[in-house]
Protein backbone atom coordinates (compact mmCIF):
# COMPACT_ATOMS: atom_id res chain seq x y z
CA UNK A 1 0.00 0.00 0.00
CA UNK A 2 2.80 2.39 0.80
CA UNK A 3 4.26 2.98 -2.68
CA UNK A 4 1.74 5.46 -4.08
CA UNK A 5 1.17 7.28 -0.79
CA UNK A 6 4.93 7.53 -0.21
CA UNK A 7 5.30 9.00 -3.69
CA UNK A 8 2.58 11.55 -2.87
CA UNK A 9 4.48 12.47 0.30
CA UNK A 10 7.69 13.02 -1.67
CA UNK A 11 5.82 15.11 -4.25
CA UNK A 12 4.17 17.32 -1.63
CA UNK A 13 7.47 17.77 0.21
CA UNK A 14 9.31 18.77 -2.97
CA UNK A 15 6.59 21.19 -4.04
CA UNK A 16 6.37 22.72 -0.54
CA UNK A 17 10.14 23.25 -0.50
CA UNK A 18 10.43 24.60 -4.05
CA UNK A 19 7.23 26.31 -5.15
CA UNK A 20 8.07 29.71 -3.63
CA UNK A 21 11.19 29.82 -5.82
CA UNK A 22 8.86 29.65 -8.81
CA UNK A 23 6.36 32.23 -7.59
CA UNK A 24 3.93 29.79 -6.00
CA UNK A 25 2.46 29.66 -2.52
CA UNK A 26 3.38 26.62 -0.39
CA UNK A 27 0.15 27.12 1.56
CA UNK A 28 -1.93 26.60 -1.63
CA UNK A 29 -0.87 23.10 -2.69
CA UNK A 30 -3.65 20.90 -4.06
CA UNK A 31 -3.19 17.24 -4.93
CA UNK A 32 -5.41 15.64 -7.58
CA UNK A 33 -5.70 12.10 -8.89
CA UNK A 34 -8.09 10.03 -10.99
CA UNK A 35 -8.81 6.30 -10.55
CA UNK A 36 -5.55 4.77 -9.23
CA UNK A 37 -4.27 8.32 -8.81
CA UNK A 38 -7.29 9.13 -6.64
CA UNK A 39 -6.52 6.05 -4.58
CA UNK A 40 -2.96 7.33 -4.02
CA UNK A 41 -4.17 10.83 -3.11
CA UNK A 42 -6.76 9.35 -0.72
CA UNK A 43 -4.14 7.09 0.88
CA UNK A 44 -1.80 10.04 1.37
CA UNK A 45 -4.44 12.31 2.91
CA UNK A 46 -5.90 9.54 5.10
CA UNK A 47 -2.68 8.07 6.47
CA UNK A 48 -0.57 10.62 8.32
CA UNK A 49 2.46 8.35 8.41
CA UNK A 50 3.10 9.35 4.79
CA UNK A 51 3.09 13.09 5.49
CA UNK A 52 6.56 14.60 5.15
CA UNK A 53 5.18 18.11 5.63
CA UNK A 54 3.45 19.12 8.87
CA UNK A 55 -0.30 18.57 8.63
CA UNK A 56 0.04 16.95 5.23
CA UNK A 57 1.11 20.14 3.49
CA UNK A 58 -2.06 20.45 1.43
CA UNK A 59 -4.63 23.18 1.04
CA UNK A 60 -6.92 20.54 -0.46
CA UNK A 61 -7.27 17.26 -2.33
CA UNK A 62 -9.27 16.34 -5.42
CA UNK A 63 -10.18 12.69 -5.97
CA UNK A 64 -11.83 11.69 -9.24
CA UNK A 65 -13.39 8.19 -9.41
CA UNK A 66 -11.46 6.64 -6.55
CA UNK A 67 -11.71 3.63 -4.26
CA UNK A 68 -11.94 4.56 -0.57
CA UNK A 69 -13.23 1.52 1.34
CA UNK A 70 -11.77 -1.86 0.44
CA UNK A 71 -14.21 -3.66 2.72
CA UNK A 72 -17.31 -2.40 0.90
CA UNK A 73 -17.01 -4.70 -2.11
CA UNK A 74 -14.83 -7.56 -3.33
CA UNK A 75 -11.32 -6.43 -4.23
CA UNK A 76 -10.43 -6.39 -7.90
CA UNK A 77 -7.11 -7.46 -9.37
CA UNK A 78 -5.63 -3.98 -9.02
CA UNK A 79 -6.55 -3.76 -5.33
CA UNK A 80 -5.21 -7.25 -4.68
CA UNK A 81 -1.91 -6.28 -6.28
CA UNK A 82 -1.72 -3.00 -4.37
CA UNK A 83 -3.13 -3.93 -0.96
CA UNK A 84 -2.36 -7.64 -0.84
CA UNK A 85 -4.58 -10.68 -0.64
CA UNK A 86 -5.25 -10.59 3.13
CA UNK A 87 -8.76 -9.13 3.54
CA UNK A 88 -8.25 -8.82 7.31
CA UNK A 89 -5.91 -5.87 6.59
CA UNK A 90 -8.26 -4.04 4.21
CA UNK A 91 -10.02 -1.93 6.86
CA UNK A 92 -6.75 -0.45 8.16
CA UNK A 93 -5.47 0.09 4.62
CA UNK A 94 -8.66 1.74 3.41
CA UNK A 95 -8.79 5.53 3.25
CA UNK A 96 -12.41 6.21 4.18
CA UNK A 97 -12.01 6.64 7.95
CA UNK A 98 -8.80 8.63 7.63
CA UNK A 99 -10.41 10.95 5.09
CA UNK A 100 -13.34 11.51 7.46
CA UNK A 101 -10.89 12.34 10.27
CA UNK A 102 -8.60 14.54 8.16
CA UNK A 103 -8.90 18.33 8.40
CA UNK A 104 -7.72 18.64 4.77
CA UNK A 105 -10.62 19.83 2.58
CA UNK A 106 -11.40 17.60 -0.35
CA UNK A 107 -13.54 17.28 -3.45
CA UNK A 108 -14.75 13.88 -4.62
CA UNK A 109 -16.18 13.25 -8.04
CA UNK A 110 -17.24 10.30 -10.14
CA UNK A 111 -18.61 9.81 -13.63
CA UNK A 112 -22.18 8.71 -14.24
CA UNK A 113 -20.93 5.91 -16.53
CA UNK A 114 -18.08 4.78 -14.26
CA UNK A 115 -18.05 1.06 -13.51
CA UNK A 116 -20.62 0.47 -10.72
CA UNK A 117 -17.96 -0.05 -8.06
CA UNK A 118 -16.63 3.48 -8.53
CA UNK A 119 -20.12 4.99 -8.31
CA UNK A 120 -20.76 2.96 -5.12
CA UNK A 121 -17.47 4.17 -3.63
CA UNK A 122 -18.33 7.77 -4.54
CA UNK A 123 -21.70 7.51 -2.79
CA UNK A 124 -20.13 5.80 0.23
CA UNK A 125 -17.42 8.47 0.57
CA UNK A 126 -19.90 11.28 -0.03
CA UNK A 127 -22.13 10.02 2.78
CA UNK A 128 -19.25 9.27 5.18
CA UNK A 129 -17.72 12.71 4.60
CA UNK A 130 -20.75 14.29 6.25
CA UNK A 131 -19.40 13.01 9.59
CA UNK A 132 -16.45 15.41 9.30
CA UNK A 133 -16.33 18.25 11.85
CA UNK A 134 -16.15 20.64 8.87
CA UNK A 135 -19.27 19.10 7.31
CA UNK A 136 -19.81 17.24 4.07
CA UNK A 137 -17.04 17.26 1.51
CA UNK A 138 -17.78 18.90 -1.79
CA UNK A 139 -18.93 16.26 -4.27
CA UNK A 140 -19.97 16.12 -7.90
CA UNK A 141 -21.33 13.42 -10.22
CA UNK A 142 -20.28 14.10 -13.80
CA UNK A 143 -23.20 13.18 -16.04
CA UNK A 144 -22.77 11.61 -19.47
CA UNK A 145 -19.14 10.67 -18.84
CA UNK A 146 -17.29 7.41 -18.33
CA UNK A 147 -14.23 6.48 -16.30
CA UNK A 148 -11.95 7.67 -19.09
CA UNK A 149 -13.92 10.45 -20.77
CA UNK A 150 -14.06 12.44 -17.52
CA UNK A 151 -10.32 13.13 -17.75
CA UNK A 152 -10.23 13.30 -21.54
CA UNK A 153 -12.66 16.23 -21.23
CA UNK A 154 -10.10 18.35 -19.39
CA UNK A 155 -8.96 21.24 -21.61
CA UNK A 156 -11.92 20.84 -23.96
CA UNK A 157 -15.12 22.90 -24.33
CA UNK A 158 -16.74 20.54 -21.75
CA UNK A 159 -15.70 22.37 -18.60
CA UNK A 160 -18.07 20.75 -16.11
CA UNK A 161 -15.34 18.89 -14.22
CA UNK A 162 -12.77 21.67 -14.39
CA UNK A 163 -15.37 24.23 -13.33
CA UNK A 164 -16.07 22.16 -10.20
CA UNK A 165 -12.35 21.82 -9.50
CA UNK A 166 -11.76 25.56 -9.91
CA UNK A 167 -14.73 26.40 -7.67
CA UNK A 168 -13.40 24.02 -5.02
CA UNK A 169 -9.89 25.51 -5.17
CA UNK A 170 -11.31 29.05 -4.93
CA UNK A 171 -13.51 28.05 -1.97
CA UNK A 172 -10.64 26.74 0.15
CA UNK A 173 -9.27 29.45 2.40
Amino acid sequence: MAGGAEDMGAIVQWVAENIALRGGDPKRIFLMGQSAGALHVASYVAHGEFHKVKGGGLAGAIMVSGIYDLTASPAGDAELAYYGSDPSRYAERSSLQGLVASPIPFLITAAELDPPRFVEQFELMKQASCKRPSGCARSFMLSQHSHMSEVYAINTPDTRLTDEILEFVKSVK
